[in-house]
């Protein structure tokens, strides 16, 4: 008798399993959907020609501890051969630090002007009332967007608005990566602009997708690791490859802020 309840239990369970995975499987990203304010205009590209990319709809917003003071955006021209450093910045979220999100800054050099750090975040594209969960990640709940915004922009929301600190580390990317990293990375936002995708905590989220473009501009320069996942541990696995610079790690904080300069 108890093992026919347990078949019968397992074969509930399994039809249970099913019907989710059925359900996630037909759900189609969309473009059209009641957005959260601060994703829902999407950067696009105006312009990719060998020696200069135009982005549009790149974040340019002003915060203080209480508020958005100002939404808004820029279009601007990008030389991708004059990066000179490319930075990540961690932002832990949790479970003792093994989930962050992870953020990059490209460096241009001083003849782009004052918006020379160039960010991109990752991030879900979340609705209006809809926060984000691991499990929904999972479940297809969120469509994936890259989010273009001054260094600025993405550190004062965070640390000053959203009073999460932040660790900065330069990235040891060598120079012939840089641009190709780059373009990677545009091509991608720009593929996004018309067909949507989805972010998935497991295989499409904010860190792994960032190491997807480095392995596309360089196969294999980061093999797969439990820190796609997991991932506050990236930090120490990109240092073990020899591609972060430990000595420059800086935690930028509301403390910080208030007293230096962001660069």
């Amino acid at each position: 008798m108890r093992k026919t309840v347990l078949k019968w239990l397992g074969l509930f369970a399994c039809l249970g399993i099913g019907a989710v995975v059925a359900y996630v499987a037909q759900r189609q990203p969309s473009l059209d959907r009641n957005w959260d304010e601060d994703v829902r205009v999407l950067a696009s590209v105006a312009s990719n020609s060998p020696r200069a990319v135009i982005l549009e709809g790149v974040r340019n917003w002003r915060y203080s501890r209480s508020e958005v003071i100002n939404q808004a955006y820029l279009e601007q021209v990008y030389h991708p051969d004059q990066i000179v450093d490319i930075w990540m910045y961690e932002q832990a979220l949790g479970m003792a630090g093994l989930i962050a999100h992870t953020f990059v800054v490209f460096e241009f050099a001083d003849i782009s002007g004052p918006q020379r750090f160039l960010g991109l975040s990752v991030e879900t594209r979340r609705e209006v009332g809809e926060e984000y969960s691991l499990m929904g990640g999972v479940m297809r709940e969120f469509e994936i967007t890259h989010i273009w915004a001054t260094e600025t922009d993405l550190v004062t929301r965070r640390v000053e608005y959203l009073d999460y600190p932040l660790t900065r580390y330069r990235l040891k990317i060598p120079s012939e990566y840089r641009t190709e990293i780059f373009r990677k990375f545009v091509d991608e936002t720009h593929a996004l602009a018309s067909v949507p995708g989805w972010y998935n905590t497991l295989s499409d989220n904010c860190t792994s997708s960032l190491v997807e473009y480095v392995n596309d501009a360089e196969p294999g320069a980061i093999p797969l690791h439990y820190s796609y996942v997991l991932t506050g541990r990236m930090n120490e696995y990109l240092d073990s490859l020899g591609y972060l610079d430990s000595q420059s790690a800086l935690s930028i904080t509301r403390e910080y802020l208030a007293s230096h300069d962001l660069r």
